[in-house]
Formats: structure tokens, C-alpha cells, sequence
């Protein structure tokens, strides 16, 4: 069993991120005679893979989430995530995309009211155009 300073200094994070993990629910900590929280090899394995998934990004509601999930429904989880994250990165190259013709072009003019085009259907031709260079 090791106490909260060992773990703190094993795992990389402050004492007080283990105290919130425990307090949250994510971690439970053994109690010694003296109130000490104890960290057994369980408890070091679930905050290595509480660390990872903060590396990926989730927070503390996700990652309970997950470590309560079966091994099925953890990979589910993560499946759906990468292919939201794709699909943000999509997003976003389009939108450097887009302000990068505009930084090299110029602001496009605006629609004549009597052209019979709203601003929004002119940006999505200009966003059209721009996919077609």
C-alpha cells in the first residue's frame, strides 16, 4: 500500500488531484488507522488509465463514465469520440481553409439586394468555389 505522497510523486499529479479523484468518486482510496489515504496496485492501475484518458481530453464526468463502462462499451465510447474529433478536425480545416482565401483575396463583396441572394447562400457559393481550387 502506499500512501498519497509516494503516489503523487509515481504518478505525475499533485496530492491534491488524488484528493479530488477520491472526493469525486473516480478513485477510492483505502483509509489507514490514521485516516491516511492508501493506494493499493488497483488503485495505481485505475489512475493510470484516469491519466491517459485526461490526456485524451475527457474530463472527470467522462472518465467515471468510462471506467465504469464494460471493455465493449469503452472501446464504443472511444470509437465515437475519435470519429467526433475527425469530424471537428474536418470543421476546422475547412474554416482555415476559408480564411485563408479570404487572407489572400480579399473580403468578398457583399450581395446586391436586387441579385436576389441571401449573405449565406453567397457564402456557401463561396465556400463551394473555394473547394473546387
Amino acid at each position: 500500500m502506499k500512501r498519497v505522497k509516494e503516489v503523487s510523486r509515481l504518478a505525475g499529479v499533485s496530492r491534491r488531484a488524488l484528493q479530488y479523484y477520491d472526493d469525486e468518486g473516480v478513485l477510492v482510496a483505502e483509509r489507514s488507522e490514521h485516516n491516511y489515504r492508501l493506494y493499493d496496485q488497483k488503485a495505481l492501475e485505475r489512475i493510470w488509465r484516469i491519466i491517459i484518458y485526461k490526456e485524451m481530453g475527457f474530463d472527470l464526468k467522462e472518465i467515471k463514465r468510462l471506467l465504469s463502462a464494460t471493455e465493449v462499451g469503452q472501446k464504443k465510447y472511444l470509437s465515437s469520440k475519435e470519429k467526433e474529433i475527425g469530424e471537428k478536425i474536418s470543421e476546422l480545416n475547412g474554416q482555415r481553409k476559408f480564411i485563408s482565401v479570404i487572407l489572400t483575396q480579399g473580403m468578398p463583396r457583399m450581395p446586391e439586394e436586387n441579385m436576389g441572394i441571401t449573405y449565406a447562400d453567397r457564402i456557401s457559393e463561396l465556400r463551394k468555389r473555394e473547394e473546387c481550387m
